[in-house]
């Protein structure tokens, strides 16, 4: 049973696509669904080996002479869950609830990063009613891995000069540029030895997360980072002891909520772990007010060395964090940053994955040297890829400057601009077309990236409401 209203084409589509499977690297289904769309519609579509799909539609009658516009949404979502969840993002539909207007998942993302676009888009073209131009309906993958669809699309397929970004997250706010990205991934294999003491597991919870670009400038605390913390206090205080296995986060680019780490160790450190804690949680009390600590015990027949537990241990508590420099020129907008997003050990070998934002490629060579020393010093291997170009403001748009006029005209307010640290697909479509000129919009989505993420129901009926009366303008 649904719990959307299907009578609302936009709530509709919305809800159908949460119950596709679709994390970065597993779009097929959703792909085979926009495929689907296209034909049932009769409409032009194509489709590459990365499942980037791009839908066509006729101007509507007596728009056949306007310029075409490009529409685009990513169709891959962030795949972050609860620790308790046993929620499979594989293969299980999102479990949604509705509370005071706005949409959940049962502790999970709710995937409006950027299903709000996708469904937008199919709303649009299924609406006859709508007024338009050719659309040029553009659905990326892997955005959330690295813009890697966006990257890989063939820009001829992009028949259009002027696009409509629906990556928005807030309402009446248009992003007028974006920040370039990197990943940068450590990786060492690990030695085992057997092991005779006892065992500890420490669990740092309660944190709030968020989006590696929008929310790491409220200073968040990071679970990863936190529990390097533990880990190098124990060292600091003459604890010996061996790592067993450290696991923490879902994805590079979400601030991680949770982290668990079981060290072996004849020195009991529960009340060790849980004063240190107390004294650092001060220092989030404005952030993530409610963190807390678990020490528990637990069993293991094997460990690592000391060595290698040395090394890793240093690793993640020297290794540059969060916010590195601000914008001299807009206020509390980051400069560059990095995430420790993801670590885990698999297979004996322990990886850390970090997202590098920064506007310039010089500060992410910068981050990403920094890395390399630690890596060299501590005998890691490292690895990058994922590098996307920011996207520059553009002080001539004609686009925007209607968009804007119109969006005054329907709702009497006066659209926010806004530049933001987080990547967008934008700078690489400006970089196909250097005459592209680009306007962003959405819905209002909040705590995107986390288990707690919700959706302004009204604002995505007042998103589809603006649209349709927009391209009718063109």
């Amino acid at each position: 049973m649904a719990v959307l209203d299907e009578n609302i084409p936009v709530f509709h589509y919305f809800e159908q696509l949460t119950q596709i499977p679709h994390g970065s690297y597993n779009e097929k289904e959703l792909a085979n669904y926009l495929e689907a769309f296209a034909k049932k519609h009769h409409l032009e579509y194509k489709r590459d080996g990365m499942d980037n799909v791009v839908i066509y539609q006729k101007a509507s009658q007596g728009y056949e002479e306007k310029e075409p516009i490009m529409l685009q949404a990513h169709m891959d979502m962030v795949c972050a869950k609860a620790p308790s969840s046993k929620h499979n993002f594989a293969s299980d539909p999102l479990e949604l609830h509705i509370e005071n207007g706005w949409l959940y998942a049962n502790h999970t993302t709710l995937g409006a990063d950027d299903g709000m676009g996708v469904a937008l888009m199919l709303a649009l073209m299924d609406d006859e009613n709508v007024k338009h131009p050719d659309l040029v309906c553009v659905f990326t993958v892997q955005e959330e891995a690295g813009l890697y669809g966006a990257a890989g699309i063939d820009p001829q397929w992009l028949k259009a000069h002027r696009m409509i970004s629906l990556d928005g997250e807030t309402f009446g706010e248009t992003t007028i540029s974006s920040c370039g990205g990197r990943d940068v991934i450590l990786t060492k294999p690990l030695r085992r030895v057997a092991n005779h003491h006892d065992v500890y597991k420490m669990a740092v919870k309660g944190l709030k997360g968020g989006h590696s670009g929008d929310a790491i400038n409220q200073e968040r605390a990071n679970a990863n980072v936190l529990m390097g913390r533990i880990l190098q206090h124990l060292m600091a205080k003459g604890i010996k002891y061996h790592l067993v296995d450290i696991k923490g986060g879902e994805k590079p680019n979400a601030i991680p909520v949770y982290a668990t780490c079981l060290i072996a160790t004849d020195t009991d450190i529960t009340d060790e772990v849980i004063n240190f804690f107390t004294s650092v949680k001060e220092e989030y009390q404005f952030s993530d007010e409610e963190i807390f600590v678990e020490v528990e015990n637990a069993i293991s027949d094997f460990a690592y060395s000391r060595e290698d537990t040395w090394n890793i241990v240093n690793a993640i508590f020297l290794a540059p964090k969060s916010v590195q420099a601000y914008s001299p020129k807009i206020d509390h907008l980051p400069e560059y940053s990095l995430n420790l997003g993801v670590v885990y050990i698999e297979n004996d070998e322990l990886t850390l994955f970090w997202s590098l934002r920064g506007t310039l490629k010089s500060e992410r060579d910068y981050m990403s040297n920094q890395l390399a020393s630690l890596s060299a010093l501590l005998d890691f291997e490292m690895t990058s890829g994922g590098e996307h170009e920011g996207w520059s403001y553009d002080p001539d748009s004609p686009l925007r400057d209607a968009f804007e006029k119109a969006f005054h005209d329907m709702f009497d307010v006066d659209m926010c601009e806004i530049a933001t640290h987080g990547g967008l697909e934008t700078g690489i479509f400006k970089g196909y077309d250097p005459t592209m000129d680009i306007v962003t919009f959405g819905a209002t989505a909040l705590d995107i990236h986390t288990e707690n993420e919700h959706m302004n129901l009204s604002s995505l009926k007042d998103a589809y409401r603006f649209l349709s009366y927009f391209l009718g303008t063109l």
